[in-house]
């Protein structure tokens, strides 16, 4: 049989399986201007959480305070320390993040990349997060080093003034934290991280 329809065949049979599809978005909350959802994905006890906001600011503001990692522990829950590690380009840098975590949880820490990447939908652009290992930072006692699956700010220009801050966030906080409290603070984390954001903005 031909290469090619064998690959096709396959992969037409994963796409088909049961647990190869994600789950619907579900709300779960809805505040302040701000939407939260969630969704399941197969083979994965952590759900995947996104935040919706419209912030009264051009894409340029927001930009510059996603940017200013100096000033994250401002406005981003828990956050003790934010620091790029490594520049690569323009668009792209190597983060490392410190959280405070409440007794008896031990703090986290996260090391992450940092892309820039501009959407083919006009007046789109979105920052794409996700861990990675590197020696620039490495583990230290004490602190637990988490994993950051999926993250991204979309952010999409409405009018002048006007941006849509898309916030997608599934992270492994890892240590004794059970799944089920992980996915209680994943949901919870897109609407602090964007309430924060409009705020920090409109501070500028």
């Amino acid at each position: 049989m031909n290469t090619a329809l064998v690959r096709l065949t396959l992969l037409s049979l994963l796409i088909l399986s049961p647990g190869y599809c994600l789950a619907e978005w579900t709300q779960v909350k809805e505040k302040e201007g701000i939407q939260i959802y969630t969704r399941k994905i197969a083979g994965s006890a952590l759900v995947i959480a996104k935040g919706i906001i419209i912030i009264e600011a051009k894409p340029e503001a927001i930009l510059k305070v996603l940017d200013n990692n100096q000033e994250h522990p401002q406005w981003i829950p828990c956050l003790q320390e934010s620091r790029k590690l490594q520049t690569t380009s323009d668009t792209e840098r190597l983060e490392y993040n410190l959280f405070n975590a409440p007794w008896p949880a031990s703090n986290r820490d996260f090391i992450f990349r940092v892309k820039a990447i501009h959407s083919n939908h006009k007046g789109t652009l979105i920052y794409r997060m996700r861990s990675e290992i590197n020696p620039l930072m490495p583990e230290q006692k004490g602190i637990v080093r988490g994993i950051l699956h999926e993250s991204t700010f979309k952010l999409t220009q409405l009018e002048s003034d006007k941006t849509e801050v898309e916030l997608l966030f599934q992270a492994d906080p890892r240590g004794w934290i059970p799944n089920w409290i992980a996915n209680i603070i994943q949901s919870a984390w897109p609407y602090k991280v964007l309430k924060g954001l409009r705020t920090q903005t409109h501070l500028q």
